[in-house]
């Protein structure tokens, strides 16, 4: 009797054990992902295009203000000074065509002169891109509505004029403790004259396909949104401030 008791007092054991770790795998490993959608970008759009094709840096498009504010992403504006489609001169000649101007995929198809014998692009994916960069919002008036990788909660207030003076050359004398925030491989090699990798994809400049946004499905951040416990950790090493305040306005 009493090894029959005891062998039903393990049996209730190993299955509440194997439970448990079912259920830790299950909440660290799967359900995490089951939270996030792949959403591609309006337009594609090629960084190593624009810096090795055709010598831009990064302010070109990513620039200060005069009252030292970030402008972001870049407008319609900044973009069609190289992407120099008229903007009436093309809706005169889509009327012409009596084509509605809402339908994107007829005037692509259309071969208008207004806009094809001013596209810039050298091979077909990229005329492809800008082609549709031009139908869809620069004739249009129409900023593209670009998906920010690293939006930040509406209570969060980042200063990238605070931030843009960091060293990733002196940072490097800190990559153990900073393993955890930051990319370890940012530090490898020469360090490169813009610091934009700490916080952002690393080596954006060279890529050729915007990756994929990850956006969460119940509050619509992405996936590489910055954590705050990182912004702690690099603050609390560099000596800097990190009471509510300094980052919630």
């Amino acid at each position: 009797m009493e090894e029959r008791k005891a062998s039903k007092r393990c049996g209730g054991v190993f299955p509440f054990i194997i439970g448990f770790l079912a259920t830790c795998v299950l909440g660290w490993a799967v359900i995490p992902g089951l939270f996030f959608e792949k959403v591609e970008q309006p337009v594609w759009f090629s960084h190593a295009v624009h810096v090795d094709g055709q010598g831009m840096d990064c302010e070109s498009c990513h620039y200060f203000r005069e009252d030292g504010s970030y402008a972001g992403f870049p407008t319609n504006e900044v973009c069609a000074e190289c992407h120099a489609v008229d903007p009436e001169e093309a809706m005169e000649a889509i009327a012409e065509e009596g084509i509605d101007p809402n339908d994107y995929e007829a005037i692509m198809k259309a071969g208008i002169g207004a806009i094809e014998d001013n596209l810039a692009s050298s091979d077909d994916k990229m005329m492809q891109a800008e082609r549709e960069y031009v139908v869809k919002y620069l004739i249009q008036g129409k900023e593209v509505p670009w998906l920010n990788y690293q939006y930040q909660p509406d209570n969060v207030y980042f200063s990238h004029a605070a931030h843009m003076n960091l060293s990733i050359e002196e940072l490097a004398g800190m990559k153990k403790e900073l393993a955890s925030v930051v990319d370890p491989s940012v530090f490898e090699g020469d360090a490169p004259e813009q610091n934009c990798n700490l916080c952002h994809l690393k080596d954006i400049q060279l890529n050729d396909e915007p990756p994929a946004f990850e956006r969460n499905i119940l509050s619509g951040y992405s996936k590489m949104t910055m954590k705050m416990w990182k912004c702690e950790r690099c603050h609390a090493l560099k000596g800097q401030p990190n009471a509510c305040y300094t980052c919630h306005k």
